[in-house]
């Protein structure tokens, strides 16, 4: 008696669980769907991004479709990456913990490092090209990653 009705529990918060469908999940705190792939997110609330879901992701073209990315070559390399297009793309930030991307970009390069500034979410998960990172409201150095 005592099996059945712990096996009645069982079943019930497995029921209750939160399953992940392909790459896409619900994001309680944003309202919104979030890229992932087997419960893990692309990008942490910490703002940063996880290479090995986006390794996982790569791998899984039918998981980088449901996510809402596509994989293409990336960087003077060419290595494949399903590259995700975020919902905030463009929209004003000062820092990255403000992105779903967890990047905050200034518009161009012309800003001068370490000034105040505000920038704008990346677009998507592709690391390469050139940039200036916003960091709690400050321009970062230009870099350049290939």
């Amino acid at each position: 008696m005592i099996r059945a009705l712990l096996a009645v529990v069982v079943v019930i918060a497995a029921a209750c669980a939160p399953t992940p469908v392909g790459g896409l999940e619900s994001n309680p705190d944003a309202g919104q769907p979030f890229v992932g792939i087997n419960g893990k997110p692309l990008v942490s609330r910490e703002g940063i991004m996880d290479n090995v879901v986006a390794q996982a992701l790569t791998d899984d073209p039918a998981a980088c479709t449901k996510a809402g990315g596509e994989i293409r070559k990336v960087c003077l390399m060419g290595n494949p990456l399903c590259v995700v297009t975020f919902k905030d793309a463009g929209e004003a930030c000062s820092d990255g913990s403000e992105c779903d991307s967890g990047r905050c970009r200034t518009d161009g390069m012309g800003v001068e490092p370490e000034k105040a500034t505000k920038g704008v979410c990346a677009p998507t998960n592709d690391p390469c090209g050139c940039f200036q990172e916003v960091e709690d409201g400050k321009a970062g150095y230009p870099l350049c990653a290939d």
